[in-house]
């Protein structure tokens, strides 16, 4: 009987769906076992990193592979001991790790330390999964920010370790239209937009600014308290959180998708309310322009000029028929099969 290869999942923070779907997937030929780095108190990064060190110092004989969900703090020791103990390790990006725009302080490259971590993490690595070829290269146009080059390629110039590209990936079965369109709605999904730089990373600036020009639509904005902004459009409806499993019916009632994100890795929401049928409105950001490909629309530059125009064109379409194009591009593309075919391939071939 073929034995299985041992298998610890790390991730930073909370376990999210997607993290448990992987953990699910990469465990149906493996004994897997997973593992959460805590952020949420920063000033006890270091006491995390020593409990850290002396779980591996005692644990690391007992795995034959390390998989760490983005680099950055709680990335660098468990590759660092798979390197000592010859032991294989994968960092799987996320886009907050490829990338630094100083102007709105974000990225892990834009933070003395954490851009130590990160860029060591990934050299000693044996192999990187990008969710899209853009966070290991990119030119980045849309703001007009000052770091022009993004990706891994920029960061870490003399960067040699092997990658491959493995798309996120969602269930057609889970994500459908279970209601009727509500028309001129649009709707955005974030969170923590209490907070002004998540707010400008998002772009929620623009949809408020864009919002009192066609008064007749409705626009959403699920992620922050409704008493969080001040002077709101009249035709904008704040709401601070929804269950995961009950999003489904604001994407199903949204007639288009805003992801006008100033950077972005491969965002699950945009996917999930595609399936849904919402027509996409996307930043020429990252991976979003490939993501929807011809079923929606692309702002190419953070102007609002351009966006009334984009906006002008998208209420006077057919948008049932570019609803459910959206629909089938993720399904055809970006399945939850083909995400598990080829993540068990790096694994398969890195392992043996």
């Amino acid at each position: 009987m073929l034995k299985l290869k041992k298998i610890l999942y790390i991730y930073p923070g909370k376990k999210s769906s997607f993290i448990s779907k992987d953990i699910e997937i990469i465990g149906l030929s493996n004994a897997i076992t997973d593992v959460s780095f805590s952020l949420s108190k920063k000033h006890l990064i270091v006491v995390n990193l020593l409990k850290q060190f002396i779980f591996f110092a005692f644990q690391i004989k007992h795995f034959d592979l390390i998989i760490i969900k983005f680099g950055g703090y709680w990335s660098l020791i468990p590759v660092f001991f798979a390197k000592y103990f010859r032991k294989k390790s994968i960092i799987i990006t996320g886009g907050t790790d490829c990338v630094s725009f100083p102007e709105i302080n974000y990225g892990n490259f834009n933070k003395l330390f954490m851009s130590v971590f990160t860029k060591y993490s990934f050299q000693f690595t044996d192999h990187i999964i990008f969710l899209h070829l853009s966070m290991w290269e990119s030119n980045y146009k849309y703001s007009n920010f000052s770091n022009k080059k993004q990706g891994l390629k920029t960061y870490i110039p003399n960067l040699k370790t092997n990658y491959t590209v493995v798309s996120n990936g969602y269930s057609s079965e889970k994500w459908k239209k279970n209601k009727n369109k509500i028309g001129k709605s649009f709707l955005t999904v974030g969170t923590n937009l209490e907070n002004e730089k998540n707010r400008l990373l998002k772009g929620i600036d623009l949809i408020l600014n864009i919002a009192p020009q066609f008064p007749q639509a409705q626009f959403t904005i699920i992620g922050a308290k409704p008493d969080s902004f001040n002077l709101l459009p009249a035709n904008v409806c704040l709401i601070a959180s929804v269950n995961h499993d009950e999003i489904i019916n604001y994407y199903s009632q949204a007639e288009f998708y805003l992801q006008l994100s100033l950077s972005e890795g491969f965002p699950n929401s945009l996917c999930e309310a595609m399936l849904c049928e919402c027509v996409p409105i996307v930043s020429d950001v990252a991976s979003m322009p490939y993501i929807i490909g011809d079923s929606g629309f692309v702002l190419a530059q953070k102007n609002i000029n351009q966006l009334k125009t984009i906006i002008e064109q998208a209420i006077s379409i057919d948008t049932k028929k570019l609803g459910q194009l959206a629909r089938q591009r993720i399904a055809q593309n970006f399945s939850e099969e083909k995400r598990a075919e080829e993540l068990r391939k790096v694994i398969t071939d890195l392992l043996n």
